[in-house]
């Protein structure tokens, strides 16, 4: 054999080493799986407990996404999420509720609503328990802006009722702001970004054949007040304060007098691609995942 031969010879074997190793590699990542507490037995709950006292709570709801998305999408965002860090960190995750506050959305058939005092009362019910058998540190991964007033208030509830501390790492969360990235003006709701994670997420459940730009109807007020805040944008607090109420307030901010399909963007939900979908959802968990590793370090 020549020394070019066997050269050749030990590159490829080199290359295919290579490739060995990182598809184990990628094999052994995939096979880490989250802790989900319905999957657990309570002798695994037992055991978890020795080591950790930390769980986190996913909040989302079953309401219109548009003619092509789920009801369940920020259900399965906020749990989908919540897997992916607990497959990282080894924290239990919780899941309690399918629905959150969406009654401006029940211009929809198919939307559910809970009362926010209702969500509130389950939550701290569930967050009892929990402490009952020795949670300490809770955590919610809210996906759903809805319920963001009765995640502030069971927040608030946990930390000056029980001995438990409670904090937020989901959606609006002050530790990840430091890694969103500037969003399209008004792509809320079944538009762009939201589509892209359920084509990262839940592919199977996403029929881009009916996604369609929706004609949206910004009310005189809403037109107004955005064209003033062109100028002073301290006014968007007021404009968005029009939005995601229901039909009684008089404001024009239902889901279905705002949009003629449920979609609530000025931007085509078919420019969705899963890559984003990965993008923001990698970086949101990557910055739960930090936030929980450093919360760990500190004693039970």
């Amino acid at each position: 054999m020549n020394r070019n031969k066997a050269f050749s010879n030990l590159k490829r074997l080199f290359i295919v080493s290579i490739i060995f190793f990182f598809g184990t590699l990628l094999f052994a990542q995939e096979q880490v799986k989250p802790l989900v507490l319905q999957e657990m037995t309570w002798t695994d709950v037992r055991d978890y407990l020795k080591t950790s006292d930390m769980v986190i709570i996913p909040l989302g709801s079953t309401e219109q996404h548009g003619p092509h998305l789920p009801l369940g999408t920020d259900y399965y965002e906020a749990t989908g999420m919540s897997k992916l860090i607990s497959a990282r960190t080894g924290v239990v995750v919780a899941p309690v509720l399918l629905a959150g506050y969406s009654e401006y959305h029940s211009g929809f058939p198919g939307s559910l609503s809970l009362k926010p005092d209702t969500m509130e009362q389950v939550l701290f019910e569930t967050a009892e328990m929990l402490i009952k058998y020795g949670f300490r540190r809770f955590m919610f991964f809210n996906y759903h802006g809805g319920n963001n007033i009765v995640q502030q208030k069971i927040i608030h509830r946990i930390n000056h009722t029980t001995e438990a501390i409670a904090v937020a790492i989901g959606h609006g969360s002050p530790i990840q702001e430091s890694g969103e990235e500037e969003e399209e003006f008004f792509d809320w709701h079944a538009g762009i970004d939201e589509t892209s994670i359920m084509l990262y997420l839940k592919p199977e459940l996403v029929k881009m054949e009916r996604a369609e730009k929706p004609d949206i109807r910004f009310t005189p007020r809403m037109q107004e007040l955005k064209e003033l805040a062109g100028k002073n944008p301290d006014l968007m607090i007021v404009w968005n304060s029009l939005f995601g109420v229901p039909v009684a307030t008089k404001k024009g901010g239902a889901s279905h007098e705002l949009s003629s399909n449920g979609v609530w963007s000025l931007s085509d939900p078919k420019k969705a691609t899963k890559e984003h979908g990965e993008n923001t959802v990698s970086r949101m968990v990557e910055q739960a995942v930090k936030f929980i590793e450093v919360w760990k370090q500190a004693k039970k």
